[in-house]
């Protein structure tokens, strides 16, 4: 199905880096009702539009928006999203396919780094997970833990392609909680643009100048009720490009005790899935501590994982939901996840905190030990030894 309307612009209703909301007229429906554009045009009131209808038609949570194809009265050529010197191609041979500045290409002024087979991670800790709604909570956790580190997003393309769809990466840019942003693959609208997940993770610390990179899904992933059928499918890759480029992968564990689906109660079979199966390099992965029940169904999960893998599981007290009450604060937005904010749901945000802290204060160790020597994968040998460092340093 591909649903295709016609709509007239009554007003813009917002307008930020990468994506407009505008309200449309639809004369099927006789409705007024909301329309996401990712072009740079400019709209005045009574334009006719091509929206593409789709997914509220067959009522998917896409955040309640149509999406605007473009102006149906066009008759000039127009450039609606200018670049420098690109020719890559992004959403290839889709009807909106479009040419992006990616950082590798020959004509970049970045391409010569990125033709240096030796070019690492350099130690460089990457938190990985699969929901975007957590994003705020890692990326502030990191902030609030050493204000001097820089911290860098990285899209990958399994969910949302435009960046633009995603408030919190725009209002962390904002607020100063992170400092720039790379779409990899199909994903397109980040600050840099890259081909590959590797190269996005590589831009991330040679050209952003990441210090901590967070590599976390677009807004938008998707599910099935399967065994393998779900976006966070994709972890499994980046975890190996992070391991296997010399940096330190951080997987944040999907973790919930309010969901009302049992395959995601405690540790999400989407984590059990990846960690046990697919994620064939080791990872650090942070589990909260609440000291009570909750405790003994997730070591029951996680037992599962680590005896068939190498895997290292760091456990530590989750943090206090003050703690989280601050972050949100230091965010100045609601943070909220599958519908529900902290204090109905505190486990998912307490997690993704606590990655973001372990992650931070992992970085004086990597500085003394890991980063002059990894130039190649990042094993279960090195991931020991930085999880005793955090260990002993009272974490």
């Amino acid at each position: 199905m591909l649903r295709l309307e016609s709509g007239v612009v009554k007003q813009v209703l917002l307008k930020r880096q990468g994506m407009q909301v505008l309200e449309v007229f639809l004369p099927e429906t006789s409705q007024t009702e909301h329309a996401i554009s990712y072009s740079q045009e400019h709209y005045e009131e009574g334009e006719e539009l091509l929206i593409n209808t789709t997914a509220i038609r067959l009522q998917l949570g896409t955040g309640g928006y149509h999406i605007v194809v473009g102006k149906s009265a066009e008759k000039n050529p127009v450039d609606v999203y200018p670049s420098t010197w690109g020719h890559v191609m992004k959403m290839r041979y889709a009807p909106w396919q479009l040419a992006v500045d990616s950082v590798e290409e020959q004509h970049s002024p970045y391409h010569a780094l990125f033709n240096n087979e030796q070019v690492s991670l350099e130690g460089t800790p990457v938190l990985i997970g699969e929901l975007h709604s957590l994003l705020p909570a890692v990326a502030s956790a990191i902030k609030q833990t050493d204000s001097d580190l820089r911290a860098v997003y990285v899209m990958p393309d399994a969910a949302s392609l435009p960046i633009g769809l995603s408030q919190q990466a725009d209002h962390l840019k904002r607020k100063g909680l992170l400092g720039s942003t790379v779409t990899t693959g199909h994903a397109w609208g980040g600050d840099l643009e890259t081909v590959s997940i590797h190269n996005g993770l590589l831009a991330a610390r040679h050209v952003a100048q990441a210090d901590i990179i967070l590599c976390i899904l677009g807004p938008g992933v998707a599910g099935t009720a399967t065994t393998f059928g779900f976006s966070g499918m994709q972890l499994a890759e980046v975890t190996h490009a992070v391991s296997l480029l010399g940096g330190v992968p951080f997987f944040i564990p999907r973790i919930s005790f309010s969901d009302p689906r049992e395959r995601h109660l405690g540790v999400s079979h989407h984590t059990i899935t990846v960690l046990k199966r697919f994620a064939l390099r080791p990872a650090i992965v942070p589990v909260p501590v609440w000291d009570d029940e909750r405790d003994s169904r997730i070591a029951r999960q996680m037992d599962g994982i680590c005896q068939q893998t190498d895997h290292l599981v760091l456990r530590a007290a989750a943090p206090a939901e003050e703690e989280l009450d601050e972050l949100e604060r230091m965010y100045d937005l609601h943070f909220s996840t599958m519908g529900r904010g902290w204090r109905q749901d505190p486990a998912p945000f307490q997690t993704a905190a606590l990655a973001g802290v372990l992650a931070a204060k992992s970085i004086p160790y990597i500085k003394d030990s890991i980063s002059d020597a990894t130039n190649c994968s990042v094993g279960r040998d090195i991931l020991a030894r930085l999880g005793l460092f955090l260990t002993r340093s009272g974490v």
